[in-house]
């Protein structure tokens, strides 16, 4: 069923939450076949520096790897073998352009691998969308989602101070359901979605996550969030959105989404209950909840869309597709 707001959630809630596992095991059987033993190399065009990356990941020293400075051209297909404190130093990872559609660029070896510990900071993860212009969303939805990093299960994740550009994917950073204590902090991603595909440009899935200080920037957006939370106890705070049709999609029980900035939304937060016994303890606190929705009847317009009822444009919604009741929800004290 599609929303007002052009989304079709019930197919995102079916596919979606299970995707994590599929495409991870994607991964392993394509871009991860030939370095499935510790240290091999990846075959690459000239100029390529996957394998040089790759190997650094295989060896790290007391639990550390630090990238070297500089631009390098990678293959979608960095695999991870465990948890690992990964620093860059004016480090860029360069998606190639050709690569055409992948399940992650970077991703644990399987979707077991226990990432636990796993630290990442300091990178550029460019995903050059203009490079791989994405011809079709149907490969999106077929176990090829074009994630950036991609943590399936692990406690301990840390993922901060990291630029993530050019994405046009599905999501950007996902954490699954078998990840627990996972902190995605002062990030900056900067993503478009010219063909109105469902994307969210932060995933989590799993429980005790943080999602603070971050900053994601939308351009040539329709049928996106900015964050998505589903599982359970999830603090969203002091992150700034803008650019996207809405800020955040709050699937996750026990959430509290305090000190935002949502700027030019159509609806900056959507309040969604599918999984029983349905949404509980979500507070939505002393946010700015800005809106355009000139902007948006105007690319509704340019799409051929009806433009969503009054009811479906507030700075709080109550998602129309939810199967499952709400429970103590507080939305109080924020601004538009």
């Amino acid at each position: 069923m599609t929303t007002a707001t052009g989304r079709s959630p019930a197919r995102k809630v079916s596919w979606k939450l299970g995707a994590v596992l599929a495409v991870a095991t994607a991964a392993a059987v394509t871009g991860a076949a030939g370095q499935a033993a510790a240290g091999t190399a990846v075959r690459a065009a000239p100029g390529n520096a996957t394998g040089r990356i790759q190997s650094l990941l295989d060896h790290p020293v007391s639990g550390r790897v630090d990238l070297p400075p500089g631009t390098f051209t990678i293959s979608p297909s960095l695999r991870l073998h465990q948890g690992e404190q990964i620093r860059g130093h004016g480090t860029t990872l360069k998606v190639a352009s050709g690569s055409g559609d992948y399940a992650a660029v970077l991703s644990g070896v399987t979707p077991q691998t226990d990432l636990s510990g796993l630290r990442i900071s300091g990178i550029t993860f460019d995903q050059n969308s203009a490079g791989n212009p994405l011809r079709s969303s149907g490969a999106l939805l077929h176990g090829q989602p074009r994630f950036v990093i991609l943590v399936s299960s692990g406690s301990s994740i840390t993922i901060s101070s990291n630029r993530l550009i050019g994405t046009d994917g599905m999501d950007a950073i996902v954490t699954g359901s078998a990840t627990s204590n996972v902190t995605i902090s002062r990030n900056v991603i900067r993503a478009g979605d010219p063909l109105g595909h469902d994307q969210s440009s932060i995933y989590t899935s799993g429980r005790d996550t943080r999602i603070q200080g971050n900053t994601l920037s939308g351009t040539s957006m329709f049928g996106s969030a900015g964050i998505e939370v589903h599982g359970s106890s999830v603090t969203v705070t002091g992150n700034k959105v803008s650019g996207y049709p809405r800020g955040a999609n709050i699937v996750a029980s026990h959430t509290a989404f305090t000190g935002n900035t949502v700027t030019g939304a159509l609806n900056p937060v959507d309040l969604w209950s599918v999984t029983a016994p349905g949404l509980t303890g979500v507070q939505v606190t002393g946010n700015t909840l800005g809106r355009d929705l000139g902007y948006w009847k105007r690319v509704y317009a340019a799409r051929g869309r009806a433009f969503p009822a009054a009811m479906y444009t507030q700075m709080v919604i109550r998602d129309g597709s939810s199967a499952q009741p709400f429970r103590a929800i507080v939305v109080r004290g924020n601004r538009g």
